[in-house]
């Protein structure tokens, strides 16, 4: 089987460590990921490395004689980043850990693209940092669309007890209505839908939408959005034969779907913006939480956690989300093709 492509993240955050933690407890694992980034955190981390170029890993899966380490001891298979940034992007240490974040994570999406990788696994990244270094996207999911050739993609955040897909990302609360459009709500939902039956296996799923306003606007009392712009995108979804309901309150629809209190039972549920979503996700198992990028020609599955400099370097760091991250990436991978 083809590796699984890592991007540790910022070098200078906890996902290196989250990913020598699960390295080290899942027997066999560092020879099914393949890490694409800085070599420093590895070494501070005390970590033996075993590294490749992409040449490498290309000639080997031409002649069929993939050989990762099969060392008895748990070992970090690695692509290194380069240990300067571009010219002209100045020496400070911030720039070089988001340069080498931007690095891995287009070097690495490549593999994938050109099958020397069987799916995407990334991990936390320092969004000022990337930026500064010369990546100018809010955050993966946009990245990751430009280096795809996509215009339209979706982020799901899901666990054992709750799916969630994101009309709107990385947006000030303040522009979320503007950025909504019927258009954007239609393709995160059919990209929702998609995902359920080849991702998940669902035969006829049922989608949940989420209002953006208070109580639904009561009516267009706290806002029309509900009326000019969600319940026309839900009429044009029903007319293609789409089981979706709402728009339903967002103050109660994740207590009520989760406690079984609604007349269906949904199996996901599109909701307007960022933290109307993630929220309820990752307080129900923060853990165990994945993000999952809906709609790319690949796939990709990513913790659902930040970089945590506050406790980078502790050994504090909880390796729950990332070891999901992998064990989702790999089930999605050997079923053959991501939800589009």
């Amino acid at each position: 089987m083809k590796p699984l492509a890592v991007t540790p993240g910022d070098p200078d955050g906890i996902g290196p460590e989250v990913v020598w933690k699960t390295i080290r407890e899942v027997r066999g694992l560092g020879a099914r990921l393949l890490c694409v980034g800085a070599r420093r955190p590895f070494q501070k981390l005390g970590a033996k490395i075993v590294e490749t170029s992409e040449e490498e890993l290309r000639l080997a899966l031409k002649s069929h004689r993939l050989r990762p380490p099969t060392s008895r001891e748990p070992v970090v298979w690695l692509l290194p980043a380069p240990e300067a940034p571009s010219a002209g992007l100045g020496n400070s240490p911030s720039i070089l850990a988001g340069f080498q974040s931007g690095w891995s994570i287009k070097r690495a999406t490549g593999l994938v693209q050109r099958g020397l990788a069987a799916a995407l696994v990334t991990g936390p990244i320092s969004k000022e940092r990337l930026t500064a270094a010369g990546y100018h996207f809010p955050g993966h999911t946009e990245f990751l669309a430009h280096l795809c050739g996509k215009k339209s993609v979706t982020m799901m955040l899901a666990n054992d007890t709750l799916r969630v897909s994101l009309v709107t990302t990385h947006l000030a609360l303040q522009d979320v209505p503007r950025a909504l459009t019927q258009q954007k709500i239609i393709s995160a939902t059919k990209q929702t839908f998609n995902s359920l039956r080849t991702e998940w296996g669902i035969a006829r799923p049922r989608v949940a939408i989420a209002a953006l306003n208070p109580h639904a606007g009561e009516s267009g009392l706290f806002g029309r959005e509900e009326i000019e712009i969600i319940c026309p995108a839900i009429r044009k979804l029903r007319k293609s034969g789409y089981s979706v309901a709402g728009p339903f309150p967002a103050d109660t629809l994740f207590a009520r779907h989760v406690s079984g209190q609604l007349k269906h039972r949904f199996n996901a549920i599109v909701c307007m913006y960022h933290d109307q979503g993630l929220i309820p996700v990752k307080l129900l198992d923060f853990g165990n939480s994945v993000n999952i990028t809906l709609g790319l020609p690949i796939i990709r599955t990513s913790v659902d956690h930040g970089v945590g400099f506050d406790i980078a370097g502790s050994g504090r760091a909880d390796p729950s989300s990332f070891r999901a991250a992998v064990k989702l990436a790999e089930r999605l991978s050997r079923r053959g093709r991501p939800g589009r």
